[in-house]
């Protein structure tokens, strides 16, 4: 086991704010950040980091933590793998765990550390290729034909896999990297007779594909101009990696990484097709693009994107291939809580040849002035059902599933105003009915409703809790002692402890006077007290949200407003008194005890004295 001690070290060293960036699009506000949540579908940023507490909380799913529980929760790792991370980035040393897990773990980051060692040198040996090889001048043409400029390809680290059997194994072989490793990630493949390997990619440009983090986890290769004719059919226009154990096609978005910035200061993704697609219009200047690689848009690279932006234009081509993907993207966009656009170019274009056509002032133009995804079907819909009355009728049905993943029912209703405009029905109420059968249709047959499924994230679950009634200026005086600890200095504070009526209020009153000479609280320490640790309950769900934000920016403030709230906090204090003193009169009275309700008497009208004193009405 981690000691606790350097457990909290690794929280204090870790820039929080610096960790969610990476994930998140946070705006300043106060003495904290906010944006979007990357845990939950939203359009209102509701999500809050206290740099300083080094905490974090959303206000839509309940999702909180520190720096630790973010990164169990965003990459679905466990606690010991979560700190290890964290201890890097910190530099940190902690002392490696017996557990069988943590050998697993360890054995199984050291599997992807080999093999991503493997990916680097060979997208440095494509790399060299490019000027070294006899045929590299070939990959240099293409590009040149293409208008990609050097900067560009050193930008994406483009290289030249060469015309050669198996050149790119030896250079693996010398360099001591395993075929076996080599093999998993698929640059080499075995020879069918005899022993040895042969390269997989030959006489072709080379797109590395990088995760996230800018890690090389696999490659595209583009065929080149045959060196000769030798009668052989030509080969495949794009090979791929093949998928491995650093490598999901279906969770990689090409291009993401070199667009990570530009997204996040844009909030927009430009979503294209092709490999050069995405080098053409970064090179114009639209650097917030990336792309799937080898297959179709799928709801986990709908899910990565939505960690970098909220909406995403479509700049898939304009045959039925392109239109196809754009539909077929709506619903993923929708679920993932991001707003679609679609541009739609000229008929054989894509957004290479457009912008070696047009430039980037058209491209633009048509980017700003793309319509809404749902705008674009519905129109698209009505023109390809032409003036057939039943194909007119299966395309308002297939709209059916798109309106009924929009979450907005006054958007779903307009919408339906906007399919009779487009399909000519004057019928409103038909259509609504038509596009119902579509969604039921959409949805399969009834069935009894199942408990949601649960996705494991290794981290410690946030269900949404129903707080109880708080005592709500007892929270705010409280809220202050979180904001302003050094209050604990003031000639109030020790009045504070016997006003509080809650016993867990009082418990994290007495704990925030640990930080009273301290820049801030400890918010994880704080969430730890006995009656807080177990989870659930209404003063810790309290908690987990004020922790997250700041009220009281300096102390004067925080002062001037704890000193007006305790009269009425005294003045509460005797209210309480005299109503049980009222309850124990009356049920003195009822047993017929005289003299115990001649006391009780005496001490109400005592206390209802020391409540005018206190400027009680």
């Amino acid at each position: 086991m981690i000691p606790e001690e350097k457990v909290a070290e690794i929280r204090e060293r870790t820039d929080l704010v610096a960790l969610v960036r990476e994930h998140v699009a946070l705006k300043r506000v106060g003495s904290s950040f906010k944006g979007l949540c990357p845990f939950h579908s939203e359009k209102t940023p509701s999500f809050h980091v206290h740099p300083d507490r080094g905490f974090f909380h959303c206000f839509g799913c309940q999702a909180s933590g520190d720096p630790i529980s973010f990164l169990m929760r965003i990459d679905g790792v466990p606690f010991p793998e979560a700190l290890r991370i964290l201890a890097e980035r910190a530099g940190v040393e902690i002392e490696a765990m017996d557990s069988e897990q943590e050998r697993a773990s360890r054995e199984a980051r050291q599997r992807r550390e080999r093999l991503l060692a493997v990916t680097e040198s060979a997208a440095g040996f494509f790399v060299q290729s490019m000027d070294a090889h006899r045929f590299g001048p070939m990959a240099w043409a293409e590009l040149e034909r293409r208008g990609i400029e050097r900067s560009t390809v050193e930008r994406y680290r483009l290289g030249y896999a060469p015309h050669s059997w198996d050149e790119l194994a030896k250079h693996l072989a010398e360099r001591g990297y395993s075929p076996r490793d080599a093999e998993q990630v698929g640059l080499i493949v075995p020879r069918k007779s005899g022993e040895g390997h042969y390269d997989r990619f030959r006489h072709r440009l080379m797109f590395p594909v990088t995760d996230a983090s800018g890690k090389i986890v696999a490659f595209s290769g583009r065929a080149l101009e045959p060196v000769e004719d030798d009668g052989r059919d030509p080969p495949a226009k794009y090979i791929n990696s093949p998928e491995s154990g650093i490598y999901k096609k279906g969770e990689i978005l090409f291009g993401l990484h070199e667009a990570r910035v530009e997204l996040r200061r844009r909030d927009v993704a430009l979503l294209c097709e092709g490999n050069f697609d995405v080098l053409a219009l970064a090179q114009a200047g639209f650097a917030n693009v990336c792309a799937p690689l080898g297959t179709a848009f799928t709801e986990r690279q709908a899910r990565l994107l939505r960690r970098f932006a909220s909406t995403a234009v479509l700049l898939f081509d304009s045959d039925a291939a392109g239109k196809k993907a754009a539909r077929a993207a709506q619903p993923l966009l929708a679920k993932a809580g991001i707003a679609g656009r679609v541009v739609t170019l000229p008929a054989g274009e894509d957004p290479d040849s457009y912008l070696r056509g047009r430039g980037a002032d058209a491209m633009g133009r048509l980017i700003d002035e793309a319509p809404a995804i749902v705008d674009w079907l519905i129109e698209t819909s009505a023109l390809e059902a032409g003036r057939d009355p039943r194909a007119r009728a299966e395309a308002i049905e297939a709209l059916g599933p798109v309106l009924a993943s929009l979450d907005n029912p006054v958007e779903a209703r307009l919408y339906v105003d906007r399919v009779a405009h487009a399909f000519e029905v004057r019928d409103v109420t038909a259509v609504r009915e038509q596009l119902r059968r579509g969604a039921r249709a959409s949805r399969g047959p009834r069935r009894r409703p199942e408990p949601p499924p649960q996705v494991s994230t290794n981290a410690p679950a946030s269900p949404r809790r129903r707080s109880a009634p708080l005592p709500g200026l007892e929270l705010q005086v409280l809220g202050a002692f979180i904001d302003q600890p050094k209050l604990h200095q003031s000639d109030f504070a020790e009045k504070i402890h016997g006003l509080l009526t809650d016993a867990d209020l009082r418990a994290i009153f007495a704990a925030t006077a640990r930080w009273a000479s301290a820049r801030g609280v400890d918010a994880s320490e704080l969430l730890q007290l006995p009656g807080l640790a177990e989870g659930d309950g209404p003063v810790r769900d309290w908690l987990e949200r004020r922790l997250a934000v700041q009220e009281f920016e300096d102390e004067s403030s925080a002062a001037r407003f704890i000193e007006r709230a305790i009269p009425k906090l005294e003045r509460d204090r005797v209210a309480r008194k005299n109503r049980r003193l009222k309850r124990e009169f009356l049920e003195a009275k009822r047993a017929g005890d005289d003299a115990r309700a001649d006391a009780l008497m005496r001490e109400m009208s005592e206390s209802f004295k020391s409540a005018r004193s206190a400027g009680e009405p």
